[in-house]
């Protein structure tokens, strides 16, 4: 005992009291909890933190928001679909959304193209026509298909499957005399026709023809729905 009293030295003490506070200093700023506010700004990197560390319920809540999430992040495989309301198909929407129309003049010897569909189009000729010795000027519509396949109801023919040979007796929506007139102008009148196109996607709608022999003028008007 008196050899180890011999040893403390006034220095000795100090450091054996500086070394215990440390140690006891350590021990309670570990058990302490780091706040956010102890953390260093972007200290905490996305490579520091462990797999499925953070969960849900760590989440607060409107802390992700729409911002923060990146484009494509969520797929598909993450969404619950019972949380999703009715969403319409893509078909119906088509069928309620798109309307068309058109209307113009045309010149004896011109043809237009009244509306085009799926690899279809309707077309209307102003041409000459003589049933009889009178000379007459008329509006023809017709249709025509650039792929095999496609079906039209109109008037003129029933149920046709037409495609790019068809002959064009073979393709009208109104006959040649509908839309005649050696005089004033003549039609005015609507012819109805359905088409389902080769590919599969259909329409409807009513096609009005005219003419006038005194100007040499045809008229058309179009009006119909895409259903598919």
């Amino acid at each position: 005992m008196k050899q180890i009293r011999k040893r403390l030295t006034y220095a000795n003490v100090m450091s054996s009291i500086a070394v215990f506070l440390v140690l006891g200093g350590a021990t309670a700023i570990a058990a302490q909890k780091i706040g956010k506010n102890d953390l260093k700004a972007n200290s905490v990197t996305t490579a520091k933190i462990k797999r499925n560390a953070v969960t849900t319920s760590k989440l607060k809540n409107g802390a992700v928001t729409t911002d923060k999430i990146g484009n494509e992040a969520v797929t598909g495989a993450k969404i619950n679909e019972g949380t999703l309301g009715a969403v319409p198909s893509a078909l119906n929407s088509v069928t309620t959304s798109e309307v068309v129309s058109s209307k113009g003049t045309l010149s004896e010897r011109q043809t237009v193209s009244v509306f085009e569909y799926g690899g279809t189009k309707l077309v209307v000729a102003c041409k000459p026509f003589q049933p009889g010795a009178t000379p007459e000027i008329t509006a023809h519509a017709f249709i025509e298909s650039s792929e095999e396949g496609t079906t039209f109801l109109s008037w003129m023919d029933s149920a046709k499957a037409i495609g790019p040979g068809t002959p064009a007796e073979e393709r009208e929506v109104t006959s040649a005399s509908w839309g005649s007139s050696d005089g004033p102008m003549e039609g005015e009148a609507g012819a109805p026709i359905n088409v389902t196109t080769a590919a599969g996607p259909s329409y409807s709608g009513v096609i009005g023809v005219a003419s006038e022999k005194d100007s040499d003028t045809c008229w058309y008007w179009f009006h119909g729905s895409i259903i598919s």
